[in-house]
């Protein structure tokens, strides 16, 4: 019996079609921004804040020809920012009502929406 190999960005050929429903690169219609933009930088090691754009929708995974979960190397290479201290303020702000309320929207007021939603 054959332990099936998972795969990796090592696999990744570049082909694109993880941007075809990437949401990032549907609104800004730029290469650069897109999931074949992160996969590449991820390919080469490269900790960019283009990954901390991406909302982990995992549309590259479904589309990706070699089944890449581009979605889990974004979440490891977000850690690595994090250590290296880049973070977005609404991710302090996020990580910091976690800690004080339990929640990412800060106090909560029954019935009211909060004024600044914060997503992971």
């Amino acid at each position: 019996m054959t332990k099936e190999k998972t795969p990796t960005l090592e696999d990744c050929t570049l082909c694109g079609l993880c941007k075809s429903n990437c949401p990032i690169f549907k609104a800004t219609k730029q290469e650069t921004k897109g999931a074949r933009a992160r996969a590449i930088l991820l390919k080469e090691n490269m900790l960019d804040d283009i990954i901390l754009q991406c909302t982990l929708c995992a549309s590259c995974k479904i589309e990706c020809p070699e089944e890449i979960d581009l979605p889990r190397e974004i979440r490891k290479a977000r850690q690595k920012l994090i250590e290296s201290g880049k973070e977005t303020q609404a991710n302090r702000i996020m990580i910091e009502n976690i800690r004080k309320y339990g929640n990412p929207f800060g106090k909560q007021q029954p019935g009211k929406i909060p004024k600044e939603l914060y997503c992971c």
